[in-house]
């Protein structure tokens, strides 16, 4: 009995890899200063490599072609 091997020469597999699919905006610390008319508030987004506005959102797309 075949374990699963295949006959076939090619394989083509694609892939899609999403990060932050319903883009939850991950806020940084809020500003601890109390005169700040803006305490309480974070004005910033959390670190990582991707902390920009248009970065927050990530969809990738990859395809594999094995012989």
């Amino acid at each position: 009995m075949d374990s699963g091997a295949t006959n076939k020469r090619y394989a083509l597999t694609f892939a899609v890899n999403v990060r932050n699919a319903f883009n939850n905006v991950n806020l940084a610390t809020p500003i601890g200063i109390l005169t700040s008319p803006q305490f309480g508030e974070s004005n910033a987004l959390a670190g990582g490599p991707f902390n920009s506005q248009t970065a927050n959102r990530i969809i990738g797309l990859q395809a594999s072609f094995s012989f």
